[in-house]
Formats: structure tokens, C-alpha cells, sequence
């Protein structure tokens, strides 16, 4: 779903593994052409406060096709022959596993890279407007 030219978006329902136990929430996964290389993923949207990670679009890509990452997030592909849903792990002082259909991941991953292509994501980004509002 498109929010505007320079937002995508896609809302998820995530089966969430944690110490406390499973349960369903609301999620969305953010692209903003804005920071081209990253993508966030917002937990518990329906809360007043969501939780949301930012890490890099490439890692959420590379791990539709295998396991990926190291540290704080990792993600693979789960399911019969591994295609089904995506894992996404989030290690912090506890840790997460979230389960994401990994076609609406995908989805939203081709609607990303249509938006910004893979190579041209610094062409998007004024450095000249960077710069001076770090020097202002």
C-alpha cells in the first residue's frame, strides 16, 4: 500500500515466540525514500507507543532466500521448504521471533526496490541539504 510518492508501507499481523509466550500483533513494515537504505519494522501498531526497528533493506531481502544477519536481528525463511513465512529474531535484553507471511514481505520489498532500485538508493538523497542541516 502506498502512503504517498515517497512512503511504502504494508501492515502485518506477526506470530510473536517470546519468554512470555505467543501472541498475534499488529505490525507494519515502513520504507521512506527519505533513508533509502533502511527499512523499520513497527511492532504492535494497535499500542499507544509501537515498538519499531530500523535495519537495512538488504538484510530484510537477503533473508527471504536464506539465513541472514548477525547480533540484534537476524532473519530466515521458515515453512515447508522454507518459502512459507519469514523469521525475523530480535535480540535485545530478551529475545523475539516473529513470524511474517513472507509474501506480503515480499510484496513490499518489490514495491521498495520499484521506488528505489537496488545501486541507486544514494541518488536519492540530497547530500547538499544533508550537510547543511548538520551545520546549522
Amino acid at each position: 500500500m502506498l502512503d504517498s510518492t515517497r512512503t511504502v508501507t504494508t501492515q502485518l499481523m506477526l506470530s510473536v515466540s517470546a519468554a512470555t509466550g505467543d501472541a498475534r500483533l499488529e505490525a507494519e513494515l515502513r520504507y521512506d525514500a527519505g533513508d533509502p537504505l533502511a527499512v523499520s519494522l513497527a511492532i504492535g501498531t494497535q499500542c499507544d507507543e509501537p515498538v519499531v526497528w530500523v535495519f537495512a533493506r538488504d538484510l530484510l531481502a537477503a533473508g527471504i532466500a536464506g539465513p541472514t544477519g548477525e547480533g540484534d536481528i537476524t532473519i530466515e525463511p521458515t515453512g515447508d521448504g522454507g518459502m512459507q513465512d519469514v523469521r525475523i529474531t530480535l535480540a535485545t535484553d530478551c529475545l523475539a521471533t516473529l513470524l511474517a507471511p513472507r509474501d506480503r514481505v515480499v510484496e513490499f520489498l518489490v514495491e521498495t526496490f520499484t521506488r528505489i532500485p537496488s545501486g541507486s538508493e544514494f541518488d536519492a538523497v540530497d547530500f547538499d541539504a544533508e550537510i547543511a542541516s548538520l551545520l546549522a
